[in-house]
């Protein structure tokens, strides 16, 4: 365990970046892989090949919503636990989480020979098309990886919150360099196109992983496999499920917007589906910084919840809600100011009408960034005081409820319903933000009071 970090006395400014900083290297290490990753896909396989990861983006959502669920279910209480200074009970949920999510990755590999081909088909329609085609590529070999990215999740949440998130960051990092190199010989001088950017990015996550697993061995800190038991059992499974559900919620929502998305584009043909392919995957590349702030204020908020200090907790909170608002500002100006510059770059040869469909959309689908990072961060702060049901409702109203109603009834009234369509996730994301925000300043005492925060 890092020494120089000290969860209960560090200043929170401080003591979030010293989270935040490793956090965010690792994860834009693994955003500048996906830059490069898309521009060679771009340049050697076509839109399609941009679009294919994409798709498969919208899928993995369902496997990450199982696989957050023991992240964050079971980092909340590892969390609490080292804070109370319990580190049996904390060894135990490691166990737990570990040896779930290697039954659930076993099943997944055993599945996916039989649905990937179903899958896609629901994804894109034609079954005879260029982009069906390179997406079934991509998306076989990325269930088969699927399994160890899920458990590389869990083995780098729990090294952070065992004082130690600058070794998740080198995992990722090591990752990143290796893909990169993968891609270049598996897509560049094998041709093996939107297949072999799967494999590359499945070597490069099993290799990674490995690198944890030796860190962990090593016993820096509390957590250890050398007396590592696989187990489905665990007193507090309950707790931590009911911890960990809201997230499950909230990517399974997430995904099912997404797809109505996807269903009401089909429509209007394969080009604009490609558009929203390449602006989803734009999208997941500038969630990573509200991400990085999410799993940065989780591994203090759950210690100092266990320590019983109530004050760090909604000080830690403040402060990130407030950071996470200016960089939503930040990204949406990006994406109104430069969209051009942003499509070209993962648009390749693509015809000129195709770049202004793209730039166009691009503007008004970036918009749900003004509230996306403190939503994600008033999320985390609910499931951390097992505040189960406000967590549940947020996470489903901008999942996917909310994004209904711009989807299917406002067009019917206002027309332009492309233009809805692009602002279905804004709406949703400002809408439940104020919706349960109300609600919370409403019910203070229910939300932010010491016995709500230590119960």
């Amino acid at each position: 365990m890092d020494s120089k970090i000290q969860l209960d006395k560090d200043p929170i400014r401080s003591l979030f970046f010293k989270y935040y900083i490793p956090i965010l290297t690792s994860l834009l290490s693994v955003t500048i892989h996906q830059v490069i990753d898309g521009a060679i896909l771009a340049q050697y396989v076509g839109k399609e090949g941009v679009a294919a990861v994409g798709m498969f983006g919208t899928v993995i959502t369902v496997f990450i919503a199982f696989g957050l669920t023991l992240v964050i279910g079971g980092g909340i209480l590892i969390g609490k636990n080292l804070g109370a200074g319990d580190h049996t009970k904390a060894q135990e949920t490691f166990q737990f989480t570990t040896s779930l999510t290697m039954l659930f990755g076993f099943i997944i590999i055993l599945l996916t020979p039989f649905v990937a081909s179903d899958v896609v088909s629901f994804l894109v329609g034609n079954t005879k098309t260029e982009l069906f085609n390179k997406t079934l590529d991509y998306m076989f070999w990325g269930f088969m990886w699927t399994p160890i990215f899920l458990l590389r999740m869990i083995l780098g949440n729990a090294v952070s919150h065992d004082g130690a998130p600058k070794v998740a960051r080198n995992a990722s990092i090591f990752a990143v360099v290796l893909n990169i190199l993968l891609d270049i010989l598996l897509i560049i001088v094998l041709p093996f196109g939107t297949e072999g950017a799967s494999i590359a990015t499945g070597i490069s996550v099993l290799l990674s992983t490995g690198y944890l697993v030796y860190y962990i061995n090593k016993e820096k800190g509390h957590l250890n496999i050398r007396h590592y038991k696989f187990t489905v059992k665990i007193k507090e499974w309950r707790e931590l499920l009911n911890y960990g559900l809201p997230s499950f919620v909230s990517e399974i929502s997430f995904s099912i917007g997404l797809l109505l998305i996807n269903m009401r584009l089909v429509q209007f043909g394969a080009v604009v589906v490609s558009v929203f392919g390449i602006l989803n995957y734009l999208s997941f590349i500038f969630l990573r910084l509200f991400t990085a702030a999410m799993i940065s204020t989780l591994p203090i908020l759950s210690f100092n919840i266990g320590a019983q200090l109530p004050n760090r907790v909604r000080g830690i909170l403040k402060f990130s809600l407030s950071f996470t608002f200016v960089l939503g500002i930040a990204v949406v100006t990006l994406g109104l100011l430069i969209p051009e510059f942003l499509v070209t770059l993962f648009s390749g040869s693509e015809s000129e009408e195709f770049k202004k469909m793209a730039s166009d959309s691009l503007g008004l689908f970036f918009l749900f960034f003004l509230v996306a990072g403190p939503n994600y961060i008033f999320g985390a702060y609910l499931q951390s005081i097992g505040k189960l049901i406000p967590s549940i409702v947020l996470n489903l109203l901008k999942g996917c409820v909310l994004v209904a109603i711009p989807l299917f009834l406002i067009p019917d009234y206002l027309g332009n319903e492309e233009e809805w369509i692009w602002l279905s996730r804004t709406f949703a994301e400002i809408s439940a933000f104020m919706l349960v925000g109300f609600y919370a300043l409403n019910k203070r005492k229910f939300f932010f009071s010491d016995k709500a925060i230590l119960k």
